[in-house]
């Protein structure tokens, strides 16, 4: 029988996931290119890919075995995280560059965003605890993955394209959430656990200061590379 414990952010098991997370994101590439191949880096890639995937087609039939076909968030994975997950499971197996820039933006975006502060009401060993920690820690583990392993980067272009992509789901899923009467992005309200929303104005403000803190956020995610382009400049200059 599952223990049904309330999930405490920042509690023991908050701390756990996120400790395990950092490991597996610095660690795990970072094995991977010191014992570098060919077929060990595709193997790895279809393992962390099949993990994902399974996760997203597991967890909303468990919910349907478990009585919860009415709510409909619980069951259709349309969460910008949900999908971003499924993006970066396709990403790991054929290496399309746009889903790199998704799985980027949207796991250091969003996805981290919600790692800190969960939407959760169950902790651990609740099956709500590992279906959101699993495929969300491994989002931010496939961006790294892509960037240190298949040498991938995001570009200033890679903005606008993740930030338009973003918008474009929005206004998809705007009417989704009006004919089912869910929330998925929290368009119509924010999470009942505290969040970087509820510092953005009330609903619907906060969307519209969603539009600069999404750019800002994905500009300082760019912003490492940016960085490292210039130091590379000025080091190329000095060498002349």
């Amino acid at each position: 029988m599952q223990s049904e414990n309330s999930f405490t952010i920042f509690g023991w098991e908050h701390g756990f996931a996120l400790v395990g997370i950092l490991v597996v994101t610095v660690g795990f590439p970072l094995l991977v290119v010191r014992i570098y191949s060919k077929q060990l880096v595709q193997k790895i890639a279809i393992s962390l890919a099949a993990v994902i995937l399974i996760s997203k087609i597991i967890e909303p039939l468990y919910r349907i075995l478990m009585g919860e076909m009415w709510a409909s968030e619980n069951v259709l994975p349309l969460h910008l995280c949900d999908v971003g997950g499924i993006l970066a499971g396709i990403m790991l197996i054929n290496r399309n560059y746009y889903l790199y820039e998704l799985t980027y933006f949207w796991g250091f975006g969003g996805t981290l965003q919600a790692i800190l502060t969960p939407d959760l009401d169950y902790g651990f060993p609740h099956m709500d605890f590992f279906f959101f920690f699993i495929p969300h820690g491994l989002i931010i583990v496939s961006a790294i993955f892509a960037t240190v392993v298949f040498k991938y980067r995001p570009t200033f272009k890679s903005i606008g394209r993740a930030f338009v992509t973003t918008a474009v789901y929005a206004m998809l899923i705007a009417p989704v959430n009006w004919l089912l009467d869910t929330n998925f992005l929290y368009l119509c309200g924010t999470p009942e656990q505290a969040t970087l929303l509820d510092y953005l104005g009330p609903w619907p403000w906060y969307l519209l200061s969603l539009i600069p803190v999404s750019l800002f956020l994905f500009f300082l995610y760019y912003s490492p590379f940016l960085i490292a382009d210039l130091v590379k400049g000025e080091k190329a200059l000095s060498n002349r």
